[in-house]
Formats: C-alpha cells, sequence, structure tokens
C-alpha cells in the first residue's frame, strides 16, 4: 500500500527548496497570480470547474467561476497583495492530491490609500490540489490554460481576521444572501 509523503518549508518561497516540490511550484505560479491584484483572465489555470473555496465568514464559493469572481471582487480595492510564507507542510497523498497547510503573512496595499503602508495582516490556509479538469471533463492542459503542472486547487479553506480589511472589502452577493446587507463579515 502505497504511503503519503511529507514536505515541509521553511520562509518565503519560492526559493530552490521549495521548487523541488510540484505542489509548491503550483502555489508558487497561483500566488504570482494572486499578488498581481490582476483578476483579468480565467480560472482554470488555478480552480477545478467543481473546486470549493470555504470562506472565513462561513460562506462557501462553490465552482471555479464563482470563486474567480469573489476573488476579483474581494481583491478589487487592492492595487498589490504579497502573500509572504511563513511555513508550509506539504502532505502528498497516493491519489495524486496534495494538502498544503499554509501560514501566511499577507501584505494588503489599498487603492484607497495610495502611498500609505500596507495593511498586513496573519492568515492559515488549507489548499487541497487535485488533478486538473476542463469545464467540459477536458484533461489537463497548459497550453490551453487547463491547470499548472497538470494540478488545481479543489479545495481551500481560508482563515484570518477580515475585519482588520473593513471598510474597504465589498460584500459578495454571496455574503449579501447569506447575511444580508448589514450582516456578517
Amino acid at each position: 500500500m502505497a504511503e503519503n509523503s511529507y514536505f515541509e518549508h521553511k520562509g518565503s518561497f519560492p526559493d530552490d527548496h521549495s521548487r523541488e516540490n510540484h505542489a509548491l511550484r503550483f502555489m508558487e505560479h497561483y500566488v504570482s497570480r494572486i499578488d498581481s491584484a490582476d483578476y483579468k483572465c480565467s480560472y482554470l489555470p488555478y480552480y477545478h470547474p467543481q473546486a470549493v473555496f470555504h470562506d472565513t465568514t462561513g460562506v462557501d464559493y462553490v465552482g471555479g467561476p464563482a470563486i474567480w469572481e469573489w476573488i476579483s471582487g474581494l481583491f478589487g480595492p487592492m492595487s498589490k497583495i504579497e502573500m509572504e510564507t511563513v511555513e508550509t507542510l506539504v502532505i502528498s497523498k497516493p491519489n495524486g492530491t496534495h494538502v498544503l497547510y499554509m501560514e501566511l503573512m499577507s501584505h494588503f496595499w489599498l487603492k484607497s490609500r495610495a502611498g500609505l503602508p500596507p495593511i498586513d495582516i496573519p492568515r492559515s490556509m488549507v489548499f487541497t490540489l487535485g488533478p486538473a479538469a476542463g469545464e467540459h471533463g477536458e484533461e489537463a492542459d497548459q497550453e490551453k490554460g487547463i491547470g499548472f503542472e497538470g494540478l488545481q486547487i479543489v479545495d481551500a479553506r481560508l482563515y484570518y481576521d477580515r475585519s482588520l480589511l473593513l471598510p474597504h472589502l465589498v460584500k459578495s452577493k454571496q455574503e449579501v444572501e447569506k447575511f444580508g446587507p448589514s450582516g456578517g463579515r
């Protein structure tokens, strides 16, 4: 019976050590896109069409398109983001999935606070990466923008104090549906 393998990375990435790991190479690609604050692209290099993102608010975003729309809106007020990794543990499973437990210090530069220092927020994230697929079941194809090195995020869990970014964030339609226009957060 095949066993899980474990990979621990301390400190920021990318570096030579993090690039030894398939899952962390994917995360390097993903984090680069998130940090750019430019989301005018397809979700398919990053998220599986049936992915689920469990936000710290208690709202679950279901499906790659819904997740990407939410990310685009959530980070719309940002001019730049830097997700500085503190420590990451990768558990690679025999079925081809990888679970990443990440401790991060995230730095958010707000467009409305041009010239001011970023807002710094500690965050914890758990990502499950799995085999990439297109919207109609197509296999991974990096040249066609489906996955990166054959992987996509299939599940994500995010934990942090969003109140540190209020009132700069815009509520998603899912948050309004769950909590009402003045509730939640």
